[in-house]
């Protein structure tokens, strides 16, 4: 447990590893947890990395103080800081994952001197992203959000302009038939969303990303969510990848609900840095767990060829 924010409070860390390449990973949310990578030593060679989790205030195995002075943006990047100096790692690559790469934006804009290589798994593009492309990807995954939906067996027993209407929120003229498919239809929309853009491999959920689900803290009453949320629409991301100088591989998935091709348009505005981009062509936004080959092999190569200095 490493103390944070003056000291008040305390999160957990683990070191699986023993390499000289030191990896730092910022979990996505806000408060999810670390158990959703616990397949990267699994994946990466722990004779040359050494992988450091630590999950966030607010997070499951961290404290979870009533203190909202502790979740604003700026001591967000200050208890990364406080983990580095706690863990005792400079020139250290990290990597961050959705929320946790945009929390990783945000620390390089201050503490880039630290950091070796960024890492920008699954975080989005879409301030660089020219509006009517976007446009175009949000309508398209939308309608196959719906239509992946509107096929599943729940709903292939009732007639197309029943299903249609109680999607377009409409009641049915049968009272207690609208009451139970309103019900179902946001539940059944909420798994589809998960399979088409979360996690797509066929089975069941890994077991730590399972676990890691149960985990997360998303109560109304968490302080971490509620702060970060209220503030997160007055925070410049943009700029902070503007100024990044350091060297950076944008990872993102051709099924993830982020739009992939704004990973190009960054790596095009971010003229002070060396940008590689790499889109897992079978991922979605847990890449690492649905397209596992490709996902890892775009992190090793960035690793190895900045330490071979071929990057």
């Amino acid at each position: 447990m490493v103390k944070v924010h003056n000291g008040q409070y305390k999160v957990f860390t683990q070191k699986v590893g023993s390499g000289k390449i030191k990896l730092l990973l910022l979990h996505g949310g806000p408060a999810n947890g670390h158990e959703y990578l616990e397949n990267f030593p699994l994946n990466l060679n722990t004779k040359d990395v050494t992988i450091y989790y630590f999950e966030q205030l607010g997070s499951y195995y961290s404290d979870n103080p009533l203190d909202s002075t502790a979740y604003t943006p700026a001591a967000v990047v200050e208890q990364v800081e406080d983990v580095r100096k706690g863990l005792g790692i400079d020139n250290f690559y990290l990597l961050g994952h959705s929320w946790g790469g945009m929390l990783a934006e945000l620390y390089a804009q201050k503490y880039q001197k630290h950091i070796k290589g960024l890492i920008l798994s699954n975080v989005p593009g879409y301030d660089f992203a020219p509006k009517d492309k976007l446009k175009i990807f949000e309508d398209d995954l939308m309608k196959d959000w719906l239509n992946s939906t509107k096929k599943l067996p729940a709903f292939s027993v009732y007639p197309k302009t029943t299903v249609d209407s109680v999607f377009n929120g409409l009641k049915l003229s049968d009272t207690l038939l609208s009451k139970k498919l309103h019900r179902l239809v946001p539940k059944a929309l909420d798994s589809m969303m998960f399979r088409v853009t979360y996690y797509r491999a066929n089975g069941p959920e890994p077991e730590p990303l399972a676990r890691d689900g149960k985990h997360i803290r998303r109560k109304k009453d968490n302080p971490f969510l509620f702060e970060l949320q209220r503030i997160h629409k007055q925070l410049d991301y943009k700029t902070a990848i503007l100024s990044l100088k350091t060297k950076t591989l944008l990872l993102g998935s051709a099924h993830d609900y982020m739009y992939s091709d704004g990973y190009y348009d960054m790596q095009k505005a971010m003229t002070n840095a060396k940008v590689r981009v790499y889109i897992t062509p079978n991922g979605s936004h847990y890449a690492m767990w649905d397209d596992t080959k490709e996902y890892f092999k775009a992190l090793n190569d960035f690793l190895y060829d900045v330490e071979k200095h071929k990057f």
